[in-house]
């Protein structure tokens, strides 16, 4: 029995240890008793500590000046410590300040900063100055009037200046309605993710297009109104930018090129760093009211001082004797601007533009403070409501966005980093921003006469032992290609089921007489009927491949994606031996088909929804084995050939122990365990949620509301009967009952549709990783992790530090992680391919997507030093 238990047991009260054993565990090694005293020992501690370092220091600069003859220093401790005592011994008298009434000699009198004693009995009607520092009470009486000042000033500008204000709204307001009115909001978002993939191909390159176009295409899966914020989050980004440009890019020119500009400039850009933007907001907002247009302007004065700053100083960088050799040429000024100082200073200015837009990023959450709409208005609204859906989706949008818009204005030189770290590198050198150029160490400048010709270089051929390996490879990624095409499911769906009603049961149904229509007492139909067959049912079995929605669905597209890597790898090595990507080669072969092995068996291992198993007709087909085959000899073959392939690195690796990859390992494996007790879908459905006493529950009332409805159908014929009859009265209380019995049918139906709605609200079924109601995909991806983490020591060195060792085994590391990944995001996307409504995937899928990530991204670094070993043929002899 636990102390937890004990304790509570001895003080009389009642505990409820039923939870979950983690649960338990951490409620008994965190008992709130020991932890109160435990804090207390720890405040004590720090208490007597910081009391004697007060009193200490200036006593050891006190002896240390004495001892060292340094009278100066000596005097100064025995200042400090005299300072210090008097500070922290308490008086005796204690000053109440402002105005009171005090009692003296029973008569009753008013007083201004008086010294009273502990009770409280007036001791001085006054108190002098040093008595209110000692307690801090002279800040009631000497207090600046900053915040009259700032409320005088913004009042006389709201009154005599509304001209000057409408000019200075003029271009916010009418930027937000040109790019998010007329342009972003009238646009179809497939419109503008091209528009947005054409740009990042033509001032970057295709590889962010794509991701650009990519980015944009999820935030418009997301949802209509989604893809309505986004726009309004990139048309408010971009007009805050775009002013910034206009405004600091002539601006840091003229500082970089005149001094005393600069001079001015440089304090008011300080000001407008150190000052927090919730200190200026307020007067936008008093000035321009609620919403985007002063939403914009309090972004743009937070993000444009680095673009000034390095404007700035790029054209302060350029070099001296340039500018001279133009000038001395007979260029005018504005050419030395434009043909010398800007080409030579866009690098600074690039990144300058960067450091803005990040900057502008991270204000989104300020300006839906003020209003604005966006991105950062639904995540605003989300915290608000506490809606963690759409936290999630809105989050995800926000972060697409980002990266978006961050990698489209990065630098050529400047793709290094991730998005939250240059962010904060963006935030941190706010007052410093030329510490993001890049440094040269001026190796780049040495020019030298001649280069000492190069010896012509080959990679190593393709042996008989590896290429039967290759081979081999190929062969397993191509039966595991065809297998997509094979039935991979029959007459029910296996993640599909889960999520779609409809594919508990796909066999084909055909009736041998004909379908009647009968009233149906189920009381989740939506129509009140259903079709009966009058003759015999006659089914007929159907069957799925590996790509479609009721079959492997993403489990088979990406084990196929898988295959086709590793197939692309062996063909690339047998007819351009070394040439291409680092992932066209031995290692790329080895991670890419273990993964496809990863996923094959994972779903061929993998349990059918409890509905399909209570039918008795779900079974696996061929293809699913022919894949599971293919993918084993593909994963065979490809670790022969990285066993026989000569790969050296490029340079060398260290030679100690990765402790570093072996912490991460060992948290993806922490993140695989989260992932597998952590829920992997959540059901809502009606049908899902209504147990078989609630379901009797349910028929029982139903069956009441259709015995209401046919007593108010009788008696309305009653009525009639009795009108045609002219009996007046009776059909006067045949009319009554009918509308008794309607109104009791109402009754019955609207309890029905609470007692449902409170079964969804409370009753989700949730299944995890591990449970056997479940998939249970997370002791597969456990499995698989628990593999990965023992590959991981000869991988970082612990069985040596060879290097073709350590590379090796790197690459079945990066094999089971990217293998890990692929389950589980071919579980969240087959869901949301064909999941009906409240129906989604949970977050133990993403927690396990994350383990595999991690322990992926724990091999790169070492696969990336690695490639085909060279053949170097004779050294030219040198130009003379």
């Amino acid at each position: 029995m636990s102390a937890a238990m004990l304790l509570a047991q001895a003080e009389g009260e009642e505990s409820d240890y039923s939870g979950h054993f983690i649960d338990r565990f951490v409620d008994t090694v965190t008992a709130p008793e020991a932890g109160d005293r435990v804090v207390d020992w720890v405040t004590t501690g720090i208490e007597w500590s910081l009391l004697i370092a007060i009193f200490l220091v200036p006593t050891l600069i006190l002896f240390g000046g004495v001892m060292g003859r340094r009278y100066g220093v000596a005097a100064g401790g025995l200042v400090g410590l005299v300072a210090m005592w008097w500070y922290r011994v308490r008086p005796e008298e204690i000053v109440d300040s402002g105005t009171h009434p005090y009692r003296v000699d029973g008569e009753s009198v008013e007083c201004r900063d008086a010294l009273i004693d502990a009770e409280g009995e007036l001791v001085e009607c006054t108190s002098g100055v040093v008595a209110q520092v000692r307690q801090n009470t002279v800040l009631d009486n000497w207090q600046i009037p900053v915040g009259d000042w700032v409320e005088q000033v913004v009042f006389w500008v709201d009154n005599n200046m509304k001209a000057t204000l409408d000019v200075i709204e003029w271009p916010f307001r009418t930027l937000l309605k040109v790019i998010v009115d007329d342009w972003l909001l009238q646009m179809s978002w497939l419109t503008v993710c091209l528009a947005v993939f054409f740009l990042g191909w033509l001032i970057r390159n295709i590889q962010v297009g794509i991701m650009a176009f990519v980015g944009l295409l999820i935030c418009g899966l997301l949802g209509e109104a989604y893809w309505r914020e986004t726009a309004l989050t990139i048309g408010f980004i971009g007009a805050a930018v775009l002013l910034c440009v206009i405004i600091g890019i002539p601006i840091g020119i003229l500082c970089g090129r005149v001094d005393g500009a600069w001079k001015v400039v440089r304090p008011v850009l300080d000001a407008m760093q150190v000052v927090h933007s919730f200190v200026y907001m307020l007067p936008f907002i008093f000035f321009f009211g609620v919403g985007s247009v002063s939403a914009t302007m309090v972004t743009m004065t937070f993000a444009l001082p680095p673009l000034i700053r390095l404007t700035n100083l790029g054209i302060r960088q350029v070099p001296e004797d340039v500018v001279e050799a133009s000038r001395a040429y007979g260029a005018p000024e504005w050419r030395v601007l434009t043909d010398v100082q800007l080409p030579l200073a866009r690098p600074a200015i690039m990144t300058g533009l960067n450091q803005t837009l990040l900057l502008a990023i991270s204000m989104l959450g300020i300006a839906a403070i003020m209003g604005a709409g966006g991105l950062g208005r639904l995540l605003f609204q989300a915290i608000s409501n506490q809606d963690l859906a759409q936290a999630g989706a809105g989050g995800l949008a926000f972060f697409l966005v980002a990266v978006v818009m961050d990698r489209l204005s990065q630098p050529e030189a400047g793709d290094s980093g991730n998005l939250l770290s240059r962010i904060m590198g963006a935030w941190r050198n706010r007052r410093t921003p030329e510490r993001l150029l890049p440094q040269s160490d001026g190796s780049e400048t040495a020019v030298e006469e001649s280069e000492p010709a190069q010896p012509a270089e080959t990679f190593e051929g393709v042996g008989k032992r590896e290429r039967a390996a290759v081979i081999a490879t190929a062969i397993g990624s191509l039966v595991t290609l065809i297998a997509l095409l094979l039935p991979w499911n029959i007459d029910a769906g296996l993640v599909s089921a889960y999520a779609r009603s409809g594919d508990v049961d796909l066999r084909q149904v055909d009736c041998t007489g004909q379908w009647v229509e009968i009233q149906s007492l189920d009381p989740l139909s939506e129509t009140g009927t259903e079709m009966e067959c009058a003759g015999d049912l006659v089914y007929t079995s159907q069957s799925f491949n590996g790509v479609s929605a009721s079959g492997g669905s993403w489990f088979g597209i990406f084990i196929g994606a898988m295959a086709l890597v590793a197939l692309l790898a062996s063909v690339n090595t047998l007819w351009r031996t070394g040439q291409g990507s680092r992932w066209m080669s031995a290692h790329g072969a080895a991670v890419f088909a273990p993964a496809a092995l990863v996923g094959a068996v994972g779903y061929l291992l993998a349990r059918p929804s409890d509905y399909v198993d209570a039918l008795l007709i779900y079974s696996k087909g061929v293809g699913v084995y022919a894949a599971v085959a293919g993918a084993i000899v593909a994963s065979v073959g490809a670790a022969l050939w990285l066993w026989r392939a000569p790969m050296s690195a490029r340079r060398p690796l260290p030679a100690n122990v990765g402790y570093g990859r072996m912490l991460g390992s060992l948290f993806a494996v922490a993140l695989l365990v989260m992932g597998g007790y952590s829920g992997w879908s959540f059901d809502t459905r009606a049908e899902s949620v209504i147990d078989e006493e609630l379901q009797a529950e349910l028929d029982q009332i139903a069956k009441e509301g259709a015995a209401a409805a046919d007593a108010a159908r009788a008696a309305a014929v009653a009525a009639d009967e009795a009108d045609a009859a002219g009996d007046v009265q009776l059909a006067q209380e045949k009319r009554r009952e009918e509308n008794q019995q309607l109104a009791l049918e109402g009754v019955k139906a609207a309890d029905i549709a609470a007692k449902i709605a409170e079964a969804k609200r409370t009753g989700d079924i949730i299944h995890d990783g591990f449970e056997s109601e479940g998939a249970g995909l997370g002791v597969w991806a456990l499995i698989v992790g628990f593999a990965g983490l023992v590959m991981v020591a000869p991988a970082i060195g612990m069985a040596g530090i060879d290097e073709g060792l350590r590379y090796r085994w790197s690459a079945l590391v990066g094999g089971m992680g990217l293998g890990i990944t692929l389950l589980a995001l071919a579980w969240i996307l087959a869901i949301a391919r064909v999941a009906d409504r409240n129906f989604v995937s949970g977050v133990g899928a993403v927690f396990v997507l994350a383990a595999g990530f991690t322990l992926f991204a724990t091999s790169r670094g070492t696969l990336s030093e690695f490639e085909r070993r060279k053949i170097y043929g004779d050294i030219p002899a040198a130009v003379q």
